[in-house]
Formats: structure tokens, sequence, C-alpha cells
């Protein structure tokens, strides 16, 4: 009777299990077909005899709008046909996020297309835009004599600036965080020239870059060291969080990511953020910067000869115990070294490549 319970008890579980792992698979592509389903819906509608479907993503993050902009990704795609041939005007705005878009375009039987991305509105609009907001996608087509037909509001999500998407597709895109023209930015970079006589001499004159292939690889060194430095007068504390970012795969993970200006205000930071932070000065005087990323962890990479040949590393996470630039620097090159024997480095992002790809500086 004993072994029948057991065997009995142990074919319930068993069918618990699969059960729970049916349902969980079951809501897991549930989820999926949603997500399909969202991303490829479209808004169709139209007064006869003119036809109009709208295409559109559910959401989109904002902080990368700019190189979108720059790029002429097409967000917007608007379909249009018309049984008899007409002269349509159609335009398209993100409410209170972007410029109104105005194409004139000949509809006939056959389906065209026509894509948009509407400019920013204005130079505030990131700025202001620090959380989630829900805003709608403004479409209007009318004839020449302004006739409508079509006028529709899509539901459209514009992700805070600070969201950052940790997919490979979108690794260059950390670059937006990189703000060398923030004017708190520049003020760094000038408390860091007075750091450079507390350096052994002999120290550059000025945070002069690579002065035109005449720096040395030292000279480099000491002007980050006097940068690092430079952002220990603003007493910043490190604010431990995990850089959600594999590298490969398709897995998506969001973080928060505030913009160096912010960092400096608030005096804390994450690894990702100090980094961004220190990333932005150099970019600021003219060197090669780059993101390293390790599990979970980010640093920065500064190439100490112009052509790229050879970086040096600086982990931000040192200003927690005060540490000068010089003993960052050390510690950080030893971090580099081992990471990557251990085949640890997730991704090195070179910050001249993201520039050369048009993501340029968020704000």
């Amino acid at each position: 009777m004993g072994k029948k319970l057991a065997v009995l008890f142990l074919t319930l579980t068993l069918l618990s299990g699969f059960s729970g792992w049916y349902i969980a698979t079951g809501i897991r592509a549930y989820s999926r077909y949603q997500q399909n389903s969202v991303a490829s819906q479209e808004h169709c509608g139209g007064q006869s005899p003119v036809h109009i479907c709208v295409q559109a993503p559910p959401a989109i993050f904002s902080a990368y709008y700019p190189y979108y902009v720059a790029t002429h990704t097409n967000l917007f795609t608007i379909n249009y046909s018309s049984s008899s041939p007409i002269t349509l005007i159609v335009s398209v705005n993100v409410a209170g996020f972007s410029q109104m878009e105005t194409h004139t375009v000949n509809a006939t039987a056959s389906v065209q297309s026509i894509s948009f991305t509407p400019p920013l509105l204005n130079s505030q609009t990131l700025r202001k835009l620090t959380f989630d907001e829900n805003t709608p996608l403004h479409v209007s087509v009318t004839d020449t004599v302004r006739h409508a037909y079509y006028v529709n509001d899509s539901p459209l999500l514009l992700r805070s600036r600070w969201v950052m998407q940790w997919i490979a597709a979108n690794r260059l895109q950390i670059a937006a965080w990189v703000t060398p023209d923030d004017p708190a930015v520049i003020a760094l970079v000038k408390k860091a020239a007075a750091h450079l006589q507390s350096e052994p001499a002999p120290v550059p004159h000025a945070m002069i870059g690579y002065n035109n292939g005449r720096a040395s690889s030292r000279a480099v060194r000491d002007q980050v060291d006097a940068i690092f430095d430079a952002m220990l007068d603003y007493h910043i504390r490190y604010s431990p969080e995990r850089v959600p970012y594999s590298g490969t795969g398709d897995t998506s993970a969001l973080e928060n990511i505030k913009l160096p200006a912010e960092v400096l205000q608030l005096r804390s930071g994450m690894c990702i953020e100090l980094t961004a932070l220190l990333a932005s000065a150099v970019e600021n005087i003219g060197l090669d910067a780059e993101i390293v990323i390790i599990p979970g962890h980010a640093f920065l990479g500064v190439a100490v000869t112009q052509n790229d040949t050879q970086f040096e590393y600086w982990d931000a996470v040192q200003v927690n115990d005060n540490v000068a630039g010089d003993s960052a620097n050390l510690w950080a090159d030893g971090e580099y070294q081992q990471n990557a024997k251990q085949k640890q480095i997730v991704d090195t992002i070179l910050i001249s490549a993201a520039r050369k790809a048009y993501v340029g500086p968020m704000l």
C-alpha cells in the first residue's frame, strides 16, 4: 500500500510540474504573440476613394530619436491608395514631441508607401522627457483644397530619455549619454586643468588632448588622471547596479541611465553613468574613449595614442574610496587584463565609432 501511495504521489508531482511548465510556456508564447501582434498592428481607414493604413511601432526609445532623425530611419509608414487618381497631402507628427512633417503624393489604385521621421519639436523636448509618456501619433491626409480623407491619432508610448535598451543591435546607442559639450562637463574639464599641476613633472601645460599627435602617451594619461581627480572634487558616490548586457542573443533589458550633468548635480551614479561622465570629459578634450563592459559592470578605456593602438583604463567606482586617478588607472589596467585573460570582456564600445554611425550626444 505504501509503495502505491508513493507511486501515486510521484505521478501527481510529475503531472503538476508538467502542467505548470505547459502553462508557463503557453503564457510566454502568448505574450510573444501579443507583442508581435502589437508591433505589426496597422491603423487603417479613409474616406472613399482614398484608403490609408498607418504602420507605427507601439513604443519609441526617445534617447535614440536624434539618431533616427540623423539616419532618416523609417519610423512611421503610411500606405495609401485611391480608386481614382488624386493628389494627397500627408502630414505626420508626434503630439508634443515632434514637428509636423508633410509630403505631397499622387495616389492611384496601386498601394504605395511613404515613410516619416519628423524632427524633434525643439531643443528642450528631450530634456523634459524623464518619464514614460503616452502620446498620440497624429496623421492627417487631405487633398489640395484641404478636404480631409483621413484624420487619426494612433497610440504611441515614448520611453523616458533615461531608458537604454541593452541589446547588441543598440550597443552604439550608449554613446548618446556621452555629452562632451554639456556646460557641466566643460566645467569639470576646467577643474581638471587645475589638477594637472599635481601630476609628476613634466606635465602638459593644459588639457591639450593628443596635441595633433605630439602628446606622449604619458601626457594623455596625465590628462585623464586629472579629469578623474577633478571628479573627486564633486564628492560623487558610486551607486551599485549591474549593467544588464550580455553582448549576445536577443535578450532585452532596460536600464535607466542619467546624463553626466545629472550625475554631477546629484553627486551619485552607477558605473555606467560614471563611465559616461568620464567619457564625456575625455571626448571634450579630443581623446578617443571606449566603454568597456564586463559581466554586470562598465569602466572607461582611453586611447593613449592617437591611432587607437594602445588603450589604458580607469574604473570610476574608485571614487567611493577617494582614489586618485593614477591609482585608479593602475587598478583598472589590471582589471581589464584579468577579464581579457578570462574572456570576460562582454563588449568594448568605441565612442568615435558611434559618432561615425551618427549616434550623437543626446543633448
